[in-house]
């Protein structure tokens, strides 16, 4: 009888135990599926006045966030316009922070407070855009709800997934190269002229953009490109002008704006005159030796430069000192 009295207690103190360790693996479990909101959830206390934000937020790169992020580093309403309690009794806009409405300084310090370890952002501050007093939000849309509604106002069409998915995933106000020439208007003739790195398809499409060739928070080069100078990016596409080469062109391996307009030209190759006259601009001594403008026979009128010398990036040849191998 008293074995049985033991077995009996120790059961008990075994079966107490693991409803303790079960209790409080539900409670623990409650709590990390409250730590961790999925993007439907977050902003739900705001919807009730603010039901077109907190839906276009939802599926924002921000609201994704709280998939995978805990605590602070989980955006959600709070963490750009600060505690909102106040503001849900009095309903006012002085009692909650709007970015939009703040100096560029501080909207733009709210939003660097995460974004100043990434990689692509360090630099923004000093950047030119940063010392023309813009800030984030000069560009950016946090809530990014009008984007799709804005392309298609402004281009009269629907706009693809690829140009979507553009917008949508940089959270731009529009896609990234109608928001820069939205200010840089003298670069808008780029996408007409007869050569250009600017083009775009009938949809708004580009593959070759603005932010292709410059950072707009902050690059390297001093007009904000991605590489330290002119010549390594365009290098990163045009791998084949790099060389080595043994026989070199001076003013190719200086700097590639000597000879072309990165933008766009009505010259061929984005040239920023035609060959002849470009040639000539440095080879004044060469005049009287191709009369390449006007010609003297019918076989020599009009001649490029480069009909003859074809490799006037640099050539390998052992004869090509003239560049014409």
């Amino acid at each position: 009888m008293d074995q049985l009295n033991l077995n009996l207690t120790k059961l008990t103190v075994v079966s107490t135990v693991l409803l303790a360790t079960m209790g409080a693996s539900s409670v623990m479990a409650q709590e990390a599926a409250a730590a961790k909101l999925t993007p439907y959830e977050v902003g739900q206390k705001c919807s009730k006045c603010h039901e077109e934000d907190v839906k276009n937020y939802q599926f924002s790169a921000h609201a994704k966030s709280s998939q995978f992020l805990k605590g602070k580093e989980a955006a959600n309403c709070d963490t750009c316009h600060g505690d909102g309690a106040k503001h849900s009794k009095s309903s006012k806009p002085a009692d909650i922070l709007n970015p939009p409405s703040l100096p560029s300084a501080q909207a733009s310090e709210m939003c660097m407070n995460c974004h100043a370890r990434d990689e692509t952002h360090a630099a923004f501050r000093g950047s030119a855009h940063d010392r023309k007093d813009m800030s984030c939000v000069s560009c950016h849309k946090e809530h990014h709800g009008a984007a799709k509604s804005r392309l298609q106002s402004r281009t009269g069409l629907r706009p693809t997934p690829a140009t979507l998915a553009k917008v949508t995933g940089k959270l731009l106000k529009m896609p990234d190269q109608e928001l820069c020439l939205s200010c840089h208007k003298e670069k808008r003739k780029a996408t007409l002229q007869r050569s250009t790195h600017m083009f775009a398809t009938e949809h708004g499409d580009t593959k070759i953009s603005c932010i292709s060739c410059h950072n707009p928070h902050g690059g390297e080069g001093k007009p904000m490109l991605w590489a330290s100078s002119t010549t390594q990016l365009c290098y990163s596409c045009h791998a084949e002008k790099r060389g080595p080469f043994l026989w070199e062109h001076t003013p190719a391996r200086e700097n590639c704006n000597s000879c072309h307009v990165p933008h766009g030209s009505n010259n061929l190759n984005l040239l920023k005159a035609r060959t002849t006259v470009l040639c000539q601009s440095c080879h004044m001594h060469m005049m009287w030796r191709h009369q390449t403008v006007a010609g003297f026979d019918m076989f020599t009128f009009n001649k490029g430069c480069t009909n003859c010398h074809s490799q006037i990036h640099g050539s390998n040849h052992p004869s090509g000192k003239a560049f014409t191998h």
